[in-house]
């Protein structure tokens, strides 16, 4: 179908004609009209480009926290500021997150990729109110355990966002969505605390089996010596069908 309006013969009724002073074809039929309801008309279509233009606006001013991903069927409102569209994308095979929502504790976060820091460890997220996927693992959805992680506080005063990660209760579901809006949908299994130098970590990073989200985030006392916390919490997902 052609882009631009059919230009029929003006001798036909409700052609559309071009006038310079309209950006689209007007029918011929308005010019016939009496003054007063060419003006009605007239302001009926401002109105409706008006409110055309602010939606459109309010889209392009609408900031990470407050987008949503398009996609058909009804909204599922799963977060602050946050909500996924339907269940039209797929459902199997492994996705590049890009958020990360809990809705039983309130996150509602972007996710960062990072790999491995020059000591062998995992990096993490660059800030306390997003969270860090581990690209050198499977991806959300895949075969394996796709590992994410976040800061819990900074000891002091500063929350982080997976500050009441040891809230979450078995059946609570976790959604990872990528930026075209796919999402996998994870139900917890288990919650497990490691000290830090004696976490699993064969376990935690498997490469292999069904398809686990895994959230790892900081636990147990402050030790001012090492400038960490002394113990890793530890929760399981499996991914729903």
């Amino acid at each position: 179908m052609s882009e631009k309006p059919l230009l029929l013969s003006s001798a036909k009724s409700g052609a559309l004609i071009k006038n310079p002073s309209w950006p689209w074809g007007i029918p011929s039929w308005f010019f016939g009209l009496k003054p007063l309801w060419r003006l009605l008309i007239m302001i009926v279509w401002a109105l409706f480009a008006l409110v055309g233009l602010i939606n459109i606006l309010g889209h392009l001013g609408g900031g990470a926290e407050g987008s949503s991903y398009s996609m058909s069927n009804e909204a599922l409102a799963v977060g602050p500021g946050f909500a996924f569209m339907g269940a039209s994308a797929t459902s199997s095979g492994g996705i590049i997150p890009s958020r990360l929502e809990i809705p039983s504790i309130g996150v509602s976060a972007s996710v960062e990729q990072v790999g491995l820091n020059a000591d062998g460890s995992v990096g993490t997220p660059s800030s306390f109110g997003t969270v860090a996927w581990y690209k050198g693992g499977p991806e959300p959805g895949a075969p394996g355990n796709a590992v994410i992680d976040g800061h819990v506080n900074n000891a002091l005063t500063s929350a982080g966002v997976f500050e009441h990660l040891n809230d979450l209760h078995l059946g609570d579901t976790i959604i990872v969505a990528d930026s075209s809006g796919q999402v996998r949908t994870f139900s917890v299994t288990s919650e497990q605390v490691y000290p830090v130098n004696a976490a699993p970590t064969t376990q935690i990073f498997s490469l292999g089996g069904p398809s686990q989200l895994v959230l790892i985030t900081c636990d147990g006392a402050w030790d001012n010596g090492a400038k960490e916390f002394n113990e890793r919490l530890v929760v399981y997902a499996a991914l729903q069908p």
